[in-house]
């Protein structure tokens, strides 16, 4: 079959049922159409949600930055469609001749042909829909922007019921009536009835568990896989093989527990490997096939032994992995390296590599990502053990506060929307990206750099970002209770420092939340004593709906910590004359930043 590409057309879009919102104004809206999804059983005992499909002659996968779904046939390899969607695909999932695409960043799922990549329809089903399982005639879908779980009729993708999950929901899987929710940053595994999605219970990993996309169901024992990473944050001496650890965590999906005695970590049972990210079962439930996204590589496990008994590097940052009906051939999703490699099983060796798809970006945008994204090469960390990846998720944070750090206890920062708001670090010690060479020869144990390395990581990073805020209106336009929270953001005097439109005056400041540094080893509040001193450079406002918790040291569980409980003697913005109604509306509005620059302009004319 000939390649193709094919191009979204922007149309208007309807919402699917009173329960749903509508997508923010600058998302183009596609309606949706017609098309009527076949109810489906799917064949396995279990199923969950992929980012790559494979049966016996073709593998779909989608292709994040090029905002392509392709279709390649097999065991060739050769391109047999590639749409174009216009957005970003998280998760797929195929039933008969119809695939679900459920797009990050603009909130919808679209439907296409399996067979010729046409776009069959799209709809807009909230903000930050990742996994998606098709199964009896219904889909469901994760909303992680929102903490929600949707159901929704497979025919029409009205939907049919919502609940609400833990912080930043991913992964699916669906085991006979039981559905099971995997979250990103506590790892969490939570259970819902898939008729009704009432909440059945949670199993909680713990052990400073973070980073989890996906859990797989094994067959026939009543056991769930879940890779991760532990952030052992309580570390007062870090170093590169002892702040991060990968981890497949095995929990009792009966008695909703971990079992700690069939956990796998992976730097013993395989070598040093980095963020463990998915995982399917051999076909006989024997052998666990594990993506290290970091180290570009698999590990392989005899679950009956517990032990390593294959280890294959792959292309660069593979996300997800998928075995072949026969159990042949494992193919990997490498997202970096845009390409499939195929392993053969029986002699675990790569026989192949398939080009996915053409990344449009500058290549030092691209050499950037690749820096970011992996521990391999020793000039960024030594032995595989960690890479910036590891505690900035997509450029994101691992939501951890780490103690053991050379100023003081540290809130992991986002680095989506850096650009322009230098110095870095809550201490402000680095002027710019660049200056982070001693990161890499220090923390994690490499080589250093280049210099041409270090402006490719500058340009990748300073090009991310910031999410959309999903506490707007369905139109996208800044709810009333914001706009009036404008103005206090103004009276208040928030906006001296944090100035828009990046929302930072790039100054340090001493607010009173640092606790001053004592030279006394029998000091109990050495672990939070600030070394570099108390003053902080201005963070940026932007994603704070997604950032919680607050502060340098992460005291702050909500924003109304920040602006009255830890805001002493008003050095931190003048709120103590507020009213409850002036800063119910002062969270509005930096709940909804970050603010677009037509926004900033009409705010400012007010």
């Amino acid at each position: 079959m000939a390649s193709r590409l094919q191009t979204a057309t922007p149309l208007s879009l309807p919402m699917v049922s009173p329960m749903s919102t509508s997508p923010p104004a600058s998302t183009p809206q596609p309606a949706a159409t017609s098309a009527s999804i076949p109810p489906f059983q799917p064949p396995e005992h279990t199923l969950r949600s992929r980012r790559i499909i494979v049966n016996d002659d073709a593998l779909w996968a989608g292709h994040p930055t090029s905002h392509t779904v392709t279709r390649l046939g097999l065991p060739d390899g050769q391109r047999e469609w590639q749409t174009e969607i216009g957005c970003d695909p998280a998760t797929l999932a195929r039933a008969e001749s119809r695939l679900l695409v459920a797009c990050f960043d603009s909130g919808e799922l679209v439907v296409l042909s399996d067979e010729s990549g046409e776009i069959l329809a799209r709809v807009w089903v909230g903000h930050g829909p990742y996994g998606v399982l098709i199964a009896a005639g219904r889909v469901y879908v994760t909303l992680a922007h929102e903490g929600a779980l949707l159901a929704l009729r497979a025919d029409t993708l009205a939907e049919i019921a919502r609940t609400a999950t833990s912080r930043q929901p991913r992964g699916l899987a669906l085991k006979k009536d039981r559905l099971y929710v995997v979250h990103l940053l506590d790892t969490s595994l939570r259970v819902y009835d898939a008729q009704t999605l009432a909440p059945l219970g949670a199993i909680q990993i713990g052990l400073q568990a973070a980073l989890a996309e996906s859990a797989t169901l094994h067959p026939d024992r009543s056991r769930a896989y879940v890779p991760h990473q532990r952030q052992h944050v309580t570390n007062m001496a870090r170093l590169f093989d002892n702040t991060v650890f990968p981890m497949v965590s095995t929990l009792d999906t009966e008695q909703l527990r971990p079992i700690r005695r069939e956990a796998l970590a992976l730097d013993s049972v395989d070598s040093p490997v980095s963020m463990p990210i998915a995982v399917v079962l051999s076909l006989d439930g024997t052998r666990l096939y594990t993506a290290n996204a970091v180290s570009d590589d698999l590990s392989v496990v005899d679950l009956a032994q517990g032990l390593g008994v294959g280890h294959v590097v792959v292309g660069h940052h593979p996300r997800d992995l998928a075995l072949s009906p026969d159990g042949k051939r494992l193919y990997t999703l490498n997202l970096v390296s845009d390409d499939i490699s195929v392993v053969d099983t029986d002699t675990l060796t790569v026989v192949d590599t398939l080009a996915l798809a053409h990344d449009p970006r500058p290549a030092i945008i691209q050499q950037g990502e690749r820096i970011f994204f992996t521990s391999r090469p020793d000039k960024i960390a030594r032995d595989n053990w960690i890479a910036c990846a590891s505690c900035h998720f997509n450029g994101g944070s691992d939501g951890q506060i780490w103690l053991g750090t050379n100023d003081g206890a540290r809130n992991t920062p986002i680095l989506r929307g850096i650009g322009g708001t230098g110095p870095l670090h809550w201490s402000g010690d680095r002027p710019n990206v660049q200056s982070f060479q001693k990161t890499f020869t220090e923390l994690m144990g490499g080589t250093g750099l280049s210099q041409l390395d270090l402006d490719a990581l500058a340009a990748y990073l300073n090009n991310l970002k910031p999410f959309t805020s999903p506490l707007r209106e369905p139109d996208g336009a800044l709810p009333q209770a914001a706009i009036e929270g404008a103005d206090v953001f103004q009276r208040a005097g928030c906006a001296v420092c944090h100035s828009p439109p990046r929302f930072t005056d790039q100054q340090m400041h001493d607010v009173g939340t640092g606790e001053p540094f004592h030279d006394d080893p029998n000091n109990i509040g050495e672990k939070i004593a600030e070394r570099m001193g108390t003053a902080f450079d201005t963070p940026s406002l932007r994603e704070l709906w997604l950032t919680a918790p607050y502060l340098h040291d992460g005291r702050a569980m909500i924003l109304r910590d920040v602006l009255v409980g830890f805001n002493i003697d008003d050095s931190h913005g003048t709120t103590s004359h507020l009213s409850d109604a002036e800063l119910t509306a002062l969270e509005a509005f930096l709940l909804a930043l970050p603010l677009t620059e037509k926004e900033f302009s009409e705010l400012q004319g007010k």
